[in-house]
C-alpha cells in the first residue's frame, strides 16, 4: 500500500496539535480565585461542594474566560482581607460600600438588578411590635458578621447589634431568646425559616427597608484578574442577555427551595 503524501495528513497533523495546545493552555492558565463564605440559599456548602445560585454564576464567568475555578473558603472578614491584599481574585454577594471601593472594583453588568427588602424577623407574636425603625431602640438585634445592610441601620451606633458567624446561627439566637430580632433580606429569610421548620414560630414584623440597589460581581484591585475587566464585562452581558442568568435563578433558587415568582421578584 503506498505511503500517503506529508499533505494528506497535514489537517490531522495541524487539528492534533491545536487540540494539545488548548489543552496545555488550560492547564497553564491560572485559576480564578472565588473568595467564599457560605451566604444561604445564594452560596452553599456541604462538606467539600460549593452550591447556590451565586456559586453558579462565577463558574459560569470562569468557563467563559476559559478559566479554572478555585473556591477559596474564608468567614466573611477574611475573605475581604484576602480580596484587599490580592490572596483572592473575585467576589460575589458583597455589598458595594465606600470603604469596599477602596480595594474592589464591581463590574457594571449587575448579575441582580435590585435585591430584596431587608426584613425585620421576630418570634411569633411579637412582629407588631417593631412598625417604625425607632422601635429598634433597646432591642438586640441580631445580624451576620461583616455584613453591611443599609446606611442609616449601618451607621447607627445606638442600636444593639449582636453579630453571629451565619444567619442560621442568628435565628437560632432568637428562638433561643437571645436575641429579640434578626435581620436579613427577605430572599435568604423565606428560606432559612422554611429549611428550619420555622415557620409557625417567627413572624416578619411591619418595618421593612427597600432595597434597589443592584448586585454585581467585584473583582480585587490588588489582583491580576483587573486587567482582564473588559472581558469580565463581555461574559456578564452576554450571561445576561442569553437568558443564562434566569436560567440559574429558575434552577437553583425557584425550583431548588420552591419560592414563588410572586413573593421574591429576581431580574
Amino acid at each position: 500500500m503506498p505511503a500517503r503524501p506529508l499533505s494528506a495528513w497535514l489537517p490531522r497533523v495541524v487539528a492534533a496539535a491545536f487540540a494539545l495546545a488548548t489543552c496545555c493552555a488550560w492547564a497553564q492558565a491560572p485559576a480564578l480565585r472565588l473568595a467564599f463564605s457560605e451566604l444561604e440559599p445564594w452560596k452553599t456548602r456541604q462538606g467539600n461542594e460549593h452550591g447556590g445560585a451565586y456559586t453558579e454564576i462565577v463558574r459560569e464567568l470562569a468557563r467563559r474566560l476559559d478559566r479554572p475555578l478555585a473556591i477559596v473558603d474564608c468567614p466573611l472578614k477574611r475573605c475581604l482581607k484576602m480580596l484587599e491584599g490580592g490572596e483572592a481574585d473575585l467576589v460575589i454577594g458583597v455589598q458595594q460600600s465606600p470603604e469596599r471601593l477602596r480595594y474592589l472594583q464591581y463590574l457594571a453588568t449587575p448579575y441582580r438588578r435590585n435585591t430584596s427588602d431587608r426584613v425585620f424577623l421576630t418570634r411569633a407574636g411579637q412582629a407588631r411590635r417593631i412598625g417604625r425603625y425607632d422601635d429598634l431602640l433597646g432591642l438586640r438585634i441580631g445580624i451576620k458578621q461583616g455584613s453591611e445592610y443599609f446606611d442609616r441601620f449601618d451607621e447607627d451606633s445606638r442600636l444593639a447589634k449582636d453579630p453571629a458567624p451565619n444567619n442560621e446561627a442568628s435565628l437560632r439566637k432568637l428562638m433561643l431568646g437571645r436575641v429579640d430580632v434578626v435581620l436579613l433580606p427577605e430572599d435568604q429569610a423565606l428560606v432559612l425559616i422554611e429549611q428550619l421548620g420555622l415557620r409557625r414560630d417567627i413572624e416578619l414584623a411591619p418595618l421593612r427597608v427597600p432595597d434597589p440597589t443592584p448586585r454585581s460581581i467585584a473583582v480585587a484591585k490588588a489582583s491580576p484578574l483587573l486587567a482582564q475587566l473588559p472581558r469580565l464585562e463581555q461574559a456578564m452581558r452576554e450571561m445576561r442577555e442569553d437568558g443564562t442568568l434566569a436560567a440559574i435563578y429558575n434552577q437553583h433558587y425557584y425550583l431548588r427551595y420552591r419560592v414563588s415568582r410572586q413573593s421574591i421578584v429576581i431580574d
